[in-house]
């Protein structure tokens, strides 16, 4: 057990921009002994990413105990528990913490250490990109803002879909609709990989770079299991299943899960207008898609078994991330009917602000998927595409999410 935190000394980073302040820090070790340590601070100003570090006698270089996201103004807290830390057996003398707000750009991207666990934050990527450990002993997610989006497919996308894949499209899948999210959050820019896979598993990155699949149950367990089902028991999955593997590494102050549906599609959409997010092919020339699509936008269709093809291997979109068309279906947290694969999907209602889907429902939406070889399976291609799969399924792959929403008692808006 910790002794108790001696000589607590509080330190003030204060802010580079003057109407964002911090101040009123009050830290303390909980009683009786619980180990955790509280860190009470007021924000003022605009709303910021607030970072707490800390030193201590036998730690002098700066220990980031947490990253609070998106924090508006007002009292806040965060706290830490060392007993979850790297630093469980020492006793913490000469402590000191720093509190400070960074604006989100420098959180632009945040890289998990799947060998060693912890994270760093990125403003941009490195000089020479991305490489083979990002795909592999590392994760890397893309911060999304919040806001409100347009999700869904323009009329002149339906029109063309009309014409070369009649009755594929209905507005039940592809409808135009407006979604706002109230909090940021990460997406990983990759699939998730074979490589990856191997890594959380062994503890040995592999050096595989095609998505892996496997099912919703191994993902976050199964229905029965202590994770119960999304969104009624929200982000708790079962103990050994990979999300909770990833948690593990990326550190308790990180919500890490698959992604939400809307969420994916605004990730995959990043703003863009064309028929493809990563642009290339338009409406002119969406008769000829074949060589666009296989050349440049995605792997698909006559390229033969698309899953098998590396990640980040063809561009990305407009927020740096790949793949969102083509290559493995990715699963989503949302649930779909439970009346068979081949009853159609509800439509999504054409406003809504945090959606988390519906609840109850025994199958999982897919996103993504990779078309089925017909040259002429557009409709497979575009971000709106939602199918529904059985959550035994090993067919699919996804990429993960960061929410920054509590996962436990991490953060509360008040004292």
């Amino acid at each position: 057990m910790y002794k108790a935190l001696t000589a607590l000394i509080l330190s003030v980073s204060f802010p580079v921009f003057a109407e964002t302040a911090i101040s009123h820090i009050v830290v303390n070790q909980r009683w009786p002994w619980s180990e955790k340590v509280d860190v009470d601070f007021i924000l003022s100003g605009e709303t910021n990413d607030v970072e707490v570090t800390a030193t201590w006698d036998a730690h002098p270089a700066p220990y980031r105990l947490g990253t609070l996201f998106s924090v508006a103004p007002g009292q806040r807290r965060l706290t830490w528990d060392p007993a979850s830390s790297p630093f469980r057996e020492q006793t913490l003398t000469g402590f000191t913490v720093s509190v400070s707000n960074a604006a989100a750009s420098a959180h632009n991207y945040i890289v998990v250490d799947l060998v060693n666990g912890g994270y760093e934050f990125m403003a941009e990527p490195p000089s020479g990109g991305w490489t083979a450990e990002h795909k592999s002993s590392k994760m890397v997610f893309r911060r999304i803002p919040a806001g409100t989006y347009t999700l869904g497919e323009p009329v002149k996308t339906f029109s063309h879909l009309q014409h070369y894949n009649p009755g594929s499209v209905t507005t039940t899948n592809c409808n135009r609709r407006t979604v706002a999210f109230t909090s940021d959050f990460y997406v990983a820019i990759y699939k998730y990989t074979e490589a990856q896979h191997d890594c959380l598993s062994t503890g040995t990155a592999g050096t595989v770079y095609i998505p892996k699949t496997l099912s919703y149950n191994d993902l976050r367990g199964e229905k029965s299991s202590a994770s119960g089902d999304w969104p009624t028991t929200g982000y708790k999955v079962a103990a050994e299943s990979v999300v909770a593997k990833l948690r593990e590494k990326a550190g308790a102050d990180l919500v890490v899960d698959l992604c939400e549906e809307e969420q994916w599609e605004v990730a995959a959409r990043a703003n863009t207008t064309t028929f493809w997010p990563t642009g290339g092919t338009t409406g002119e020339t969406f008769a000829a898609h074949t060589n666009q699509v296989n050349g440049f936008v995605a792997w698909y269709g006559s390229t033969g078994s698309t899953a098998q093809s590396a990640v980040g291997t063809k561009p990305d979109n407009g927020w740096g991330i790949y793949d969102v068309v083509g290559l493995a279906g990715e699963w989503m947290l949302d649930t779909a009917r439970n009346t068979g694969p081949s009853t159609p999907l509800l439509g999504l209602p054409e406003t809504s602000t945090d959606p988390t889907g519906a609840e109850g429902w025994s199958l999982r939406i897919v996103k993504s998927a990779n078309g089925n070889g017909n040259n002429t399976a557009l409709y497979d291609l575009l971000p709106c595409r939602r199918q529904m799969a059985s959550p035994d399924s090993a067919s699919y792959s996804t990429r993960f999410c960061i929410h920054l929403k509590p996962l436990g008692s991490l953060t509360f808006d008040g004292l």
